[in-house]
């Protein structure tokens, strides 16, 4: 049987968008397993941009910069391995666009502290292949915090 280079492609193109989902659930399952080595083993380099953009929230835009606040993804590891606390980050709404060298992941997201959904928003990645696997590099995400303070805990 002869494959038309149509159907090659879209093997390769469902082969590719299967590869990036392991990277996302991978991201989701170190959050969760605290799982430091994994974590940063998806990321091109330490120095990738790490940017949340946070709406004022009186008016929900942006008055000036200090909505944006670069971050690492070694501090936001380093802050999850070191809490007791249940993490969890969800994803929603996956749209991957590549070309098989790179690749650009938009999704929604909800980030959970125990059963207290602490924030959510949009996120966006760019990816690229590397001989080692796709690698995250870069990561930029709005923030929504939660009005509801959080429960405190019971004794």
């Amino acid at each position: 049987m002869v494959l038309s280079s149509v159907a090659v492609a879209k093997e390769d193109g469902k082969k590719v968008d299967q590869e990036i989902r392991e990277v996302i659930e991978a991201f989701r399952l170190s959050i969760i397993e605290k799982d430091e080595e994994t974590f940063n083993d998806l990321f091109y380099d330490k120095s990738i941009p790490w940017i949340s953009v946070v709406a004022d929230k009186r008016t929900g835009s942006l008055p000036s910069q200090s909505g944006v606040r670069p971050g690492s993804y070694v501090q936001f590891i380093s802050w999850i391995v070191s809490t007791e606390e249940k993490l969890e980050e969800k994803f929603w709404d996956i749209e991957i666009l590549t070309d098989s060298d790179i690749a650009s992941v938009h999704f929604k997201y909800s980030f959970h502290i125990g059963d207290y959904k602490s924030n959510w928003g949009d996120e966006a990645w760019h990816l690229l292949k590397t001989v080692d696997g796709w690698k995250i590099s870069s990561v930029v995400y709005s923030v929504t915090a939660n009005p509801e303070p959080r429960p405190k805990k019971s004794s």
